[in-house]
């Protein structure tokens, strides 16, 4: 049984009815934030609403009252819960978090349905199911927090630390970000990173090798010494060298240029930009076609090391994530003044291509490098 709540605000009663809609046939309550003309915070609206599991519920799903399900949502919700029903499922992340939006990219370039997240990045509450148990307890673990730490977010993912519960996000993702305004005055834009309106059948969640969820999974531990993400903001592809073990915070914006330290992450910048010389085409301005390029190449190349060490191939299928996934990397990181005048299209195409090529130069378990061979990963075009 699935127990059901919406934590959600008065300013926010607009699209409640709706929302509670398109939850059916889910009967979700809703939990109001219980001081509400105080001062702003979600941690006190999600101490009550994790609390709120219903007597006999197996498992507990805490909504946020500005999302925005998928169609056949209550269906996709059981199924992903069949498939995983003791860990944690994220049903989001936001398109430009700094570590989790690039795990779950890479799983949907690994042709993943489940990514797993980071266990030090703020775990991304919009939508999160947990057991109902692991529910009573992480109440019990934010009720003596004080509200004037304001984001359960940052709450959540020290209690699943300590508990050692695992975090997976669904690929695709099952709710969207309505893209209102943050009620907790949070600056940026608020998307899902991998979102399909399609629903998918109940076979997928458990269609992905374990050998790669593991591998994913270890991946996303970030306790290597050479760990990075790959980042695309303001027009420009940076790395991330998560560098376990500084005081680094994990919000901070600072990224190294790819083409001076992609080096780093054993990938030849000149590779980079040789591949990208044959779908250079007038449409698209050259020097955004080699951020995107570059990203998009690096996303692939560290994914198909991946799947090659884990024996996966990705499936027909997730080539809608790989574009979903690429697309909603541009419309967070391509600065508006650089988009082409005709849209993203041909930009995400250009995208796809990359992760494609990355993922056929990526390395093969013993070290070999193939140039011609690899998933093609546009190619139900």
């Amino acid at each position: 049984m699935l127990s059901v709540v919406i934590m959600t605000h008065p300013n926010r009663a607009e699209h409640l009815a709706e929302l509670i809609a398109a939850c059916a046939p889910l009967t979700p309550r809703t939990v109001v934030d219980p001081d509400p003309g105080s001062f702003r915070s979600a941690l006190r609206t999600a101490k009550a609403a994790w609390a709120a599991v219903s007597t006999g519920a197996t498992h507990h799903l805490v909504l946020q009252d500005d999302v925005v399900p998928v169609p056949d949502f209550a269906r996709q919700v059981r199924d992903a819960i069949e498939a995983r029903p003791r860990d944690a499922i994220a049903l989001y992340s936001n398109w430009n978090s700094p570590q989790n939006s690039y795990l779950v990219r890479r799983a949907a370039a690994c042709g993943s349905a489940w990514a797993p997240l980071s266990p030090v990045e703020w775990t991304p509450t919009l939508g999160l199911v947990l057991p109902a148990d692991e529910a009573r307890q992480l109440a019990a673990h934010l009720a003596p927090i004080p509200d004037e730490v304001a984001d359960d977010d940052q709450m959540v993912v020290l209690y699943c630390q300590e508990a050692g519960l695992p975090v997976f996000a669904t690929v695709p993702h099952l709710v969207d970000h309505r893209g209102a305004p943050s009620l907790s005055e949070h600056p940026g834009s608020f998307h899902a990173t991998v979102v399909d309106r399609r629903p998918v059948p109940a076979e997928h969640w458990r269609s992905t090798p374990e050998a790669l969820v593991e591998a994913l999974r270890g991946r996303a531990a970030l306790d290597r010494p050479d760990e990075f993400g790959v980042e695309l903001r303001h027009s420009r592809c940076s790395l991330r060298f998560i560098r376990p073990g500084t005081p680094e915070p994990i919000g901070h914006v600072f990224g190294w240029y790819w083409r001076d330290w992609c080096a780093a992450a054993g990938v030849d910048a000149a590779r980079v930009e040789e591949t990208l010389n044959a779908h250079l085409h007038d449409s698209v301005p050259t020097a955004v076609a080699v951020e995107v390029w570059a990203a998009c190449y690096l996303l692939g190349r560290d994914s198909g090391g991946i799947t090659a060490a884990a024996g996966a191939v990705p499936g027909h299928d997730g080539v809608r994530r790989v574009r979903a996934a690429v697309r909603s990397w541009l419309a967070s990181g391509i600065a508006e003044a650089d988009r082409p005048a005709d849209g993203l299209d041909g930009l995400t195409e250009l995208g796809v291509a990359a992760v494609s090529q990355g993922m056929a130069d990526a390395p093969s378990p013993s070290g070999v490098t193939s140039r011609t061979g690899g998933p093609r990963v546009g190619s139900d075009r």
